[in-house]
């Protein structure tokens, strides 16, 4: 059996490796991930590391369809009251959603990653399994939630692929929340049902996942500091990472 490539990527140092550095800007909806992924990016390019920002990559075929069901229709709806209207229907659309996120790790994200220097992503790839534990513990209330991220994690386990660094932008959720209805999301409504709902859970989960995996999320204190006060701490924890001087990324 081929060995998993992403099982021995911690022990190689990343330029001996045959690919570039791969940092994910992860966080809450509303947390600040583009704004500091694309200034970040300029600064890596500036310094002469040949660096791409994904979002999401161009989707053919079945997975062209997949996202469009899942941005447009998806089977997880409210039922007004803070349920769901068909509760099976939320575990099916976080499989569908892992799936999706599959062929992001073993196709988009390699490829990027063997074409470049440095890679960033400015949506996360925790973000996803933080997503995932908070819709499955709402709808299994009475199931520990570590139970439920041990079986995420098992889930995803043949096709995660880990990032040199995570950068986790910790924003108080009603912060993020009102950040997000600003730009529009939940249709600038403050009293959204999502937004009142289900944030606090995305970030409740956010933190479990970071309790679990200490030394692969690193946790920026975000509140209402500036972009440059928080890439001036980004620039710290990758110095080692990238084998280059702190304050080299200005």
């Amino acid at each position: 059996m081929t060995a998993d490539p992403a099982a021995s990527r911690a022990e190689v140092p990343p330029y001996e490796a045959a690919r570039g550095v791969l940092i994910t800007v992860e966080g809450i909806w509303g947390g600040g991930k583009t704004t500091t992924a694309t200034a970040l990016s300029a600064r890596l390019t500036a310094a002469g590391f040949s660096t791409r920002v994904l979002h999401y990559g161009p989707r053919h075929g079945v997975i062209e369809r997949l996202s469009d069901i899942l941005d447009t229709a998806p089977l997880r709806r409210r039922d007004g009251i803070g349920g769901y209207d068909s509760v099976h229907h939320a575990t099916v659309d976080v499989l569908l959603r892992l799936c999706r996120e599959s062929y992001n790790h073993r196709v988009l994200y390699r490829l990027a990653l063997a074409e470049h220097d440095v890679v960033v992503i400015d949506h996360g790839v925790y973000s996803k399994l933080a997503y995932a534990l908070a819709v499955l513990s709402e709808q299994h209330p009475d199931v520990d939630p570590t139970l439920l991220l041990d079986q995420l994690r098992a889930v995803v386990a043949p096709w995660f692929l880990h990032p040199d660094v995570a950068l986790w932008l910790d924003t108080p959720w009603p912060l993020a929340r009102e950040r997000a209805i600003a730009r529009g999301r939940g249709g600038g409504n403050p009293g959204s049902v999502e937004r009142l709902l289900f944030l606090p859970r995305y970030s409740h989960a956010y933190r479990l996942l970071a309790d679990a995996l200490p030394d692969r999320i690193r946790r920026i204190r975000v509140g209402t500091r500036t972009t440059p006060s928080v890439l001036a701490e980004i620039d710290e924890l990758l110095a080692p990472v990238l084998h280059i001087q702190t304050g080299a990324l200005r």
